[in-house]
C-alpha cells in the first residue's frame, strides 16, 4: 500500500503543478514495489492490449472510446506505453485503499515492453497493428521486434487480432500459438504510387525468398505471396473497403455493415478497422461501435490545428513509414506552406536518427509547395543535411536548434511569405513542448486544438 500511496501522492502533486502525470507516478511507485503492476493488474477482469509499431495510440483511443461508451474503461490515453506508464494509468484509476474503479482496461503496450508485462494483465484480446522498423537502438532490426511480440503473445491467453496485409504480422499469427483473426483491406483499395519507398519485410520469414506483390496499400502492407513456399496473405476475417470517411466491413458470411469514420487516410482507416474488429470480437454490435466512434478525439500529434496567426498544424513522426504518411498528407494539403521539422534523439525518440535517410523527404522538394523549411531540435543539423540531400534548396533551409526559437522562426518565415500555414512535425520528446508553444501562440482564448483527418 505504501508504494500505491506514494504513486497517488506523486500524481496529485504533478497535476496540481499542471503536469500530465502519465509516467512519473508509476516510475516512483515501482521503485518501492517492483511488482505493483502485477498487483494492480490482477484486480482487472479483462484487458484489451494493443501493440505494434504505428497506430497504437490512435487504435487504443478508438477501442477505448467504443467500449467506454458502454462501460467504464481504464486507458493510457496519452501513449505512455512502457511499464511506468501502465502503472501510472492503473494508479490513476485505483482509490487510496487499492480498489479499482473499473474492471476493464484498454492498454497500449510498447513492443519491447510487451513480453515483460503482458502476464500482469488478464489479456482477452491482443491487437497487433503492424510491424515496421522503429528506433534501431531499442528494437534492433525487424526480426527482433517480431520476436519480442511473439514472446509476449505466447505468454498470454489472448485471442490475437493481426493485420493480415502485413507479412510480418502474418508470420506472427502463424507462430503465436494463440487463436488468431486477421483484418485487412479490400483489393479495391490498392494504391497506385510512382514514388520509390523503403518497404520493410521484403523477404519471406518462412523460407527467406523475396516476396511478390500484386499491389500495395502502404509500406509493405499489400497483396503479397511467396513464390517458393505456401506463405501468402490470408483472406481477412474482417475486411474493410473505404471511401472518404466511410468504411464498409465484411465479416465472413454476415451482411455487410457500414461505419462513418472520425478519421481519414489509409493509415488511419487501418487503425479504425482494427478497432472495429476488436470491438466485434469483444461482442459489440454495429450500433454500439458507431456510437463509440463518434465520441473519438484524436490523440495529440495527429494533425491538430491550432488557431495561431497564421494557422499551424502539429504532427508526430518517429520512423520512416510513419514519416512518409505524414509528409504525404501534408503535401496533399492545398496551397504553399512552411515546414518545421523538430528532431530529438533522447531515449524515448531513439538515439539513432539514421532512419531519416530511409524516409521519403524527397517528397518535400518534389511536391513544389514547401516554401521554407526550418530544422530544429537536438538533431537540427542532421535534419538540415537530410533536406539538402533530398534536393531541397539550401537557401530555403533555416537551422535553429532551440525548439521554441525554431517554431517562432517558422512563423516569422510564414509572415514574410504572406501568412502561409505552418506545419510542425516532431519526434516524441519534442511533441508536448511543441504543443505547448503552439497553444501559447493561439490567437483565441480556446486552448483546445481543432482536428483534421489524422494520419497515424
Amino acid at each position: 500500500m505504501l508504494a500505491l500511496w506514494i504513486g497517488k501522492m506523486a500524481e496529485l502533486l504533478l497535476r496540481l503543478a499542471g503536469r500530465r502525470a502519465t509516467s512519473l507516478p508509476g516510475k516512483i511507485a515501482l521503485r518501492f514495489s517492483p511488482r505493483l503492476l502485477w498487483k494492480l493488474g490482477r484486480k482487472l477482469e479483462r484487458c484489451i492490449v494493443i501493440t505494434g509499431t504505428n497506430g497504437k495510440t490512435t487504435t487504443s483511443a478508438l477501442i477505448s472510446g467504443i467500449i467506454g461508451k458502454h462501460e467504464p474503461v481504464i486507458n493510457n490515453e496519452e501513449g505512455a506505453n512502457m511499464e511506468q506508464g501502465l502503472a501510472s494509468a492503473l494508479i490513476h484509476h485505483v482509490n487510496w485503499f487499492g480498489k479499482l474503479k473499473c474492471k476493464t482496461a484498454v492498454l497500449e503496450i510498447d513492443e519491447a515492453t510487451l513480453p515483460m508485462v503482458i502476464d500482469a494483465f488478464p489479456a482477452q484480446i491482443a491487437v497487433v497493428t503492424n510491424v515496421f522498423r522503429d528506433q534501431l537502438d531499442r528494437y534492433g532490426e525487424l526480426d527482433t521486434t517480431v520476436d519480442k511480440i511473439l514472446t509476449g503473445l505466447k505468454k498470454s491467453e489472448a485471442t490475437v487480432l493481426l493485420n493480415g496485409d502485413d507479412p510480418l504480422a502474418r508470420h506472427i499469427g502463424l507462430h503465436s500459438g494463440r487463436p488468431v483473426f486477421y483484418f485487412g483491406m479490400s483489393r479495391e483499395n490498392v494504391r497506385d504510387s510512382d514514388r520509390t519507398q523503403i518497404r520493410d519485410g521484403a523477404f519471406c520469414l518462412e523460407c527467406g525468398a523475396a516476396l511478390e506483390y500484386d499491389g500495395f496499400f502502404y509500406g509493405q502492407l499489400g497483396l503479397y505471396r511467396c513464390p517458393q513456399c505456401d506463405f501468402l496473405r490470408p483472406h481477412p476475417d474482417f475486411m474493410g473497403s473505404f471511401s472518404g470517411d466511410s468504411l464498409e466491413l465484411m465479416q465472413g458470411d454476415l451482411p455487410k455493415v457500414s461505419f462513418q469514420l472520425p478519421v481519414r487516410g489509409v493509415f488511419n482507416v487501418y487503425n479504425a478497422l482494427s478497432a472495429i474488429a476488436a470491438a466485434r470480437v469483444y461482442g459489440l454490435n454495429q450500433a454500439q461501435i458507431q456510437s463509440g466512434l463518434m465520441e473519438f478525439h484524436s490523440p495529440l500529434g495527429r494533425m491538430q490545428v491550432y488557431a495561431t496567426q497564421p494557422s499551424s498544424i502539429l504532427n508526430l513522426i518517429k520512423n520512416p513509414t510513419g514519416c512518409d504518411s505524414v509528409l504525404q498528407a501534408i503535401s496533399a494539403e492545398p496551397g504553399e506552406k512552411v515546414l518545421c521539422v523538430a528532431i530529438n534523439d533522447l531515449a524515448a525518440d531513439g538515439r539513432d536518427v539514421s532512419w531519416l535517410w530511409d524516409a521519403d523527404f524527397e517528397l518535400v522538394p518534389d511536391s513544389g509547395n514547401f516554401r521554407r523549411c526550418i530544422a530544429t531540435g537536438l538533431r537540427a543539423e542532421d535534419m538540415a543535411i537530410r533536406l539538402k540531400y533530398a534536393g531541397y534548396p539550401i537557401d530555403d533551409i533555416d537551422v535553429v536548434s532551440n525548439l521554441e526559437a525554431g517554431i517562432h522562426a517558422a512563423f516569422s518565415a510564414s509572415t514574410e511569405l504572406g501568412g502561409l500555414p505552418v506545419f510542425v512535425v516532431t519526434t516524441y520528446t519534442a511533441l508536448y513542448p511543441a504543443a505547448e508553444i503552439l497553444r501559447r501562440r493561439q490567437a483565441t482564448d480556446d486552448e483546445n486544438p481543432q482536428y483534421r483527418a489524422s494520419v497515424s
